[in-house]
């Protein structure tokens, strides 16, 4: 084996580490899937050098290239063709490839892969046996044969006990002896323990800044929201009474989703609400019909529409400076700048259509007695009868400001 691997990837997870750490957005940093397609980029470049090692020494200083192409890439890693291309680039980008040498459509690329990350560990050796043959040719004939070896052929183990526990000392010499020759990077020296805390440092600030993008603020919303799953399963309580029956939850139910899809469509049109969000504005909604009696809950719900429509058109007077905040804010029972602040527009819409329809009436009775006026007295008909028809359904209304405007209207003095 060529290349070491265990120790080989450990050192590419370390660039990637730290090449990660410099980075100032997700989308510019190495993924796991770009590391795995790297891991096996270097099993290949192992497999090539075995079998190039078989026919040449290899040269520690001028390492060959990997000739591959994206469809063996592809067929080993299960992605797609656009997806080893995409991983190529960041490697490169990154510095774990060094070099991609184009040949073209139809022929396989180069890839020189970074000399710091390949633990090389046959190039050594092979240098070592050619010393090993000049050193053998410098000696004299009689110095050349093959001594008896009259050194001790135990095992390594003591002789006096039954423990098969290797001797220290001589463990020792064995590493010393089988240590590796080529140098390597000093950060690899560092232990698996700290590896490992380098590793849940960099886990947990990535999952912190997710957690400062996509958070709620729940202290706001905490105390307001009721259980989404009792709007679904059909289950609602108030302070410590009972759980009401599933009849009376369906029917409030149907009146609550209608509501908040109307709500969703002309006051959240362009706004994205996850399902959390949706679940907290149901369960605002429902509190909204939960005190309303099966009698009333028509006219309610009637009223709910009506004041959406009102904030509905306030909005589109200013639509750039105008705008509604989220449910769980808004549909607050206990807002008074939200949803519940919209009654006495309600009020002041309703008073002011009450009025215009009053003057509606009081305008056609004053029409209806002057139409009269003005036809011939052969078509007309008895004008004290018209006057009592409009005097009493202006006072059927029971407002006398609106008789008094009658009577101003039709007995003016005719002008001489």
């Amino acid at each position: 084996m060529i290349i070491n691997y265990s120790i080989s990837f450990e050192a590419l997870d370390q660039f990637v580490l730290r090449f990660n750490k410099d980075q100032e957005t997700i989308g510019t940093q190495v993924r796991q899937s770009m590391t795995a397609t790297a891991r096996e980029v270097i099993k290949i470049y192992g497999a090539s050098l075995v079998k190039l090692h078989k026919v040449t020494p290899l040269d520690a200083c001028n390492l060959p290239s990997l000739r591959t192409n994206n469809m063996q890439l592809a067929t080993i890693t299960r992605a797609s063709d656009r997806t080893i291309r995409r991983h190529i680039k960041r490697l490169l980008k990154c510095g774990i490839l060094i070099e991609k040498i184009w040949h073209g459509s139809h022929s396989s690329y180069e890839l020189f892969i970074n000399p710091k990350i390949l633990w090389i560990n046959g190039v050594g050796s092979v240098d070592k046996v050619k010393d090993k043959e000049k050193d053998s040719e410098k000696l004299k004939t009689e110095n050349q044969g093959i001594k008896n070896n009259r050194g001790t052929k135990c095992p390594h183990s003591y002789t006096n006990k039954k423990t098969n526990k290797r001797n220290n000392r001589i463990i020792g010499v064995d590493k010393l002896q089988n240590s590796w020759d080529v140098n390597f990077d000093k950060d690899l020296n560092r232990t698996e323990k700290t590896r490992r805390k380098d590793l849940l440092k960099e886990d947990a600030r990535r999952k912190d800044a997710w957690r400062e993008k996509t958070e709620i603020d729940e202290k706001t919303a905490q105390g307001r929201q009721t259980s989404a799953e009792n709007i679904e399963i059909g289950a609602s309580r108030k302070g410590n009474e009972p759980f009401c029956n599933a009849s009376r939850h369906a029917f409030l139910s149907k009146y609550v989703h209608e509501l908040w899809g109307l709500a969703k469509e002309v006051l959240y049109k362009d706004v994205w609400l996850n399902k959390r969000q949706c679940n907290i504005a149901l369960s605002l909604l429902y509190q909204w019909y939960e005190p309303v009696s099966e009698e009333n809950i028509v006219h309610a719900h009637k009223i709910y529409v009506d004041r959406i429509h009102l904030v509905v058109r306030y909005i589109n007077k200013d639509p750039e400076h105008r705008f509604v905040t989220l449910p769980y804010l808004y549909f607050d029972p206990t807002n008074e700048e939200g949803f519940k602040g919209t009654m006495p527009w309600y009020q002041a819409d309703k008073k002011h259509k009450e009025g215009l329809k009053l003057k509606k009436i009081l305008q056609e009775e004053i029409r209806k007695f002057k139409n009269n006026e003005k036809k011939d007295t052969a078509e007309a008909r008895p004008r004290l009868a018209v006057y009592r028809e409009c005097e009493q359904r202006i006072d059927k209304l029971g407002i006398p400001k609106l008789l008094s405007k009658f009577y101003a209207a039709v007995m003016k003095p005719k002008s001489t």
